[in-house]
């Protein structure tokens, strides 16, 4: 059977029951001049309590998570509880009026925050003196997150007034420049040697001049990830080919590149002796071939690619790969030679898979997640890849599922799913609750069964299920008819 759900922790009931309080009693405050004497009474409340900083933290993060809230009553959270004890905030999404209130609020009280998210608080040009101000007074950020805010003045500003920073996220569309990334690196060595993850640009587009992303590489020693910019191998070959000492090499564990040409490839490989993750779309040919010399490689993302070069690949560094994510491929892919030469593999995702074929039937053992989403997969291949791996825990496959209930029954009941937790079909018109009832029945682990739009269940289907699922106190997640959800 299914899991039951677990006895709540005492502490998250707890947690629950005072931001219920808290909300209850902001949500009668009408004004700013309103907020003294609800403010005086909560703080003597949870002193009383003897409440942690800890406590406060989560408490204060459990609000602003919940978006559904009144902004204000987020608002008065946020300057009730953001106290010298707090060290990490993440803003959650505001209104455009509560930009500089949100500002402020940080700028006062945030003092000893170590990390900051503003992702949901755009601040632009009205506000951005207020942004300098906020930099300026969190001096101990190690984590600081503010897409589509950056600009060449914020930059310099974080240059000079940050020592301490590990992870910068400038993403989205900004106006970064040359000089903004120069202001930020010059006449600060322990922010140089400090940053290692610099989330800058927009997926696909140039939007920042890869020449100067490359100022990035080669003035960060410890840089391990430029994410979200996607001509990473571009800026690697200009350094290597106009602006390189002999013996220059990266740190960089991930790497992101479009339309890489064979001198690219050469400068990804000289440069990136740690690389672990690579990611390459629309390679000319030779190019993947190229990624045997990568020694530390075990996660490769394809877009756009021959899939007789990724077997020609992989029978030469299979053995090193855990993860798989490919899109757009041309060419016909075998599963079975997967199996054969990738015995590591743990996580394989595929979008628009042209053509699958599998032989015998090789196990992938240690298989855990599989995603497979226009695959053209044919009903015996989507049997071999249930039956053959054992330690399967997510199955998703959004091809049309010809199965019906007793070929499901049968496949369930002659192997053994003891470790899978998750499994989408939004596709399969041919099965009903029974199935579902197998499911329930057969994985002992099963937490999640979506999306159950494309079956044949009806809402009176899904009301009696989830009925019977409150009752027993199961510990399954049935994702509501009539739309996808995210997993």
């Amino acid at each position: 059977m299914s899991p039951k759900c677990p006895v709540p922790q005492l502490h998250e009931i707890s947690l629950s029951l005072v931001a219920r309080q808290l909300i209850y009693t902001l949500s009668r405050v009408t004004s700013e001049e309103d907020a003294a004497l609800p403010f005086t009474i909560l703080s003597s409340y949870y002193e009383n309590l003897g409440a942690t900083s800890d406590i406060l933290q989560d408490l204060l993060n459990l609000v602003l998570s919940s978006e559904y809230l009144d902004p204000a009553i987020r608002y008065y959270a946020m300057r009730l509880l953001l106290k010298a004890n707090v060290k990490s905030l993440v803003t959650g999404m505001f209104p455009c009026p509560y930009y500089r209130k949100v500002l402020e609020v940080i700028a006062e009280q945030g003092h000893h925050l170590t990390t900051l998210n503003m992702k949901g608080v755009w601040v632009k040009e009205e506000h951005l003196s207020l942004m300098y101000e906020l930099i300026k007074n969190l001096k101990d950020l190690t984590a600081l997150n503010i897409p589509y805010i950056a600009n060449d003045e914020v930059l310099k500003f974080i240059g000079e007034h940050n020592k301490v920073l590990k992870l910068l996220d400038v993403s989205g569309e900004t106006d970064i420049t040359e000089i903004g990334i120069d202001a930020l690196l010059t006449n600060n060595p322990q922010l140089i040697q400090s940053l290692t993850v610099v989330n800058i640009g927009m997926y696909g587009e140039e939007n920042i001049d890869h020449t100067d992303v490359a100022l990035l590489i080669q003035k960060l020693p410890n840089l391990t990830n430029l994410g979200s910019y996607s001509f990473v191998g571009k800026a690697l070959y200009h350094i290597h080919n106009y602006d390189c000492p002999g013996n220059f090499t990266t740190k960089l564990q991930y790497v992101h590149d479009i339309k890489t040409n064979t001198r690219t490839m050469r400068a990804i490989v000289a440069l990136c002796p740690h690389l672990e993750t690579i990611y390459i779309e629309e390679p000319d040919q030779g190019v993947m071939l190229m990624i045997k010399d990568l020694n530390e490689i075990s996660k490769i993302k394809l877009n756009k690619f021959q899939c007789h070069e990724l077997h020609q690949l992989l029978d030469k560094i299979g053995h090193k790969m855990l993860s798989l994510m490919l899109s757009g491929s041309s060419g016909s892919f075998n599963f079975t030679r997967i199996a054969e030469t990738c015995r590591n593999l743990e996580s394989i995702e595929f979008f628009q898979l042209q053509t699958a074929t599998h032989e015998e039937e090789i196990p992938f053992n240690n298989l855990e997640h599989i995603e497979i989403i226009q695959g053209n997969l044919s009903t015996s291949c989507l049997k071999y890849l249930m039956t053959c791996s054992p330690k399967l825990k997510k199955l998703i496959i959004g091809d049309e599922i010809k199965l019906d209930d007793q070929d499901m029954s049968r496949i369930f009941r002659r192997n053994k799913f003891e470790h899978l937790e998750g499994i989408w079909f939004p596709n399969a018109p041919r099965l009903t609750s029974e199935t579902v009832d197998m499911l329930m029945e057969c994985c002992p682990k099963l937490q999640s069964l979506g999306q159950l739009s494309g079956w044949r269940f009806t809402p009176d289907d899904m009301m009696l299920m989830r009925a019977i699922i409150a009752s027993t106190n199961t510990d399954l997640i049935l994702s509501p008819l009539g739309t996808w959800g995210q997993r």
